[in-house]
């Protein structure tokens, strides 16, 4: 009898397992990029939009892995950096457009997948690896820029996620993009340009954010009835 007790406990738990790493979402988000380089140290008052689609795995309550794309602006001015001497002679301004490919792992420090058993939110942290195209939008002489639009990134960050109800899920996410380069804002030397004003520091790369708010529905192979899956941790209190 202890047997069976004990493998229906382990096939019970192993069948939960199986409902949760089959469990995914599609899902849509929108927000704002913000831009950290040599015209800006970092500002809210300069935001380009931003939106995007995602698809997410979730293993299991506390990992996940996510594929996003996205498509955004990045912008700023020197006119937003009175105090800067070097800002006030350059007069320098761009826009730039970027197209983003990510896959991140995410941990959620709450159980997080089942709306009936779990908490209903969750905080969460996220490291990864992103491809993106950089298209400066303000270059009026044709000329072509010594640097490849296509670059790597390291994206991580916070975020919140709430669940609606067994197939709604909401976010709010914070990240930054650590780049690999010095030109997001198209600060390099060419002709007709002061070498000491648009000299960047080639030690300090370029990086940008993204804030976003996101919707997902969270599709499931199987639907495990409530009253199962009480029982079966009362079955488990039990035993333990």
């Amino acid at each position: 009898m202890l047997k069976k007790i004990i493998g229906l406990v382990i096939f019970t738990n192993f069948q939960s397992y199986l409902l949760s790493a089959q469990k995914f979402e599609i899902g849509a988000f929108a927000g704002g990029m913000f831009y950290r380089g040599e015209i800006s140290k970092f500002s809210w008052r300069s935001p380009g939009g931003m939106a995007g689609a995602m698809f997410r795995q979730n293993w299991n309550e506390a990992i996940s892995t996510q594929f996003s794309i996205c498509n955004g602006n990045i912008q700023a001015s020197d006119k937003n950096n009175p105090d800067d001497a070097i800002a006030r002679q350059r007069g320098f301004s761009f826009k730039t457009r970027i197209f983003e490919i990510a896959f991140v792992g995410q941990y959620n420090f709450y159980n997080f997948g089942y709306f009936t058993e779990t908490s209903p939110w969750t905080p969460y942290i996220f490291l990864g690896v992103a491809a993106f195209n950089m298209s400066v939008q303000n270059i009026a002489d044709g000329t072509l820029p010594p640097y490849s639009p296509l670059q790597l990134a390291l994206p991580f960050g916070v975020g919140t996620k709430f669940m609606v109800n067994e197939n709604w899920n909401i976010s709010i996410e914070f990240g930054a993009r650590k780049t690999f380069t010095d030109y997001l804002d198209d600060v390099y030397v060419r002709s007709g340009r002061n070498p000491i004003l648009f000299s960047g520091n080639p030690n300090d790369k370029d990086t940008y954010f993204a804030l976003n708010v996101g919707i997902s529905y969270v599709f499931q192979n199987s639907h495990c009835p409530t009253l199962y899956k009480v029982r079966r941790n009362r079955l488990n209190r039990f035993l333990l």
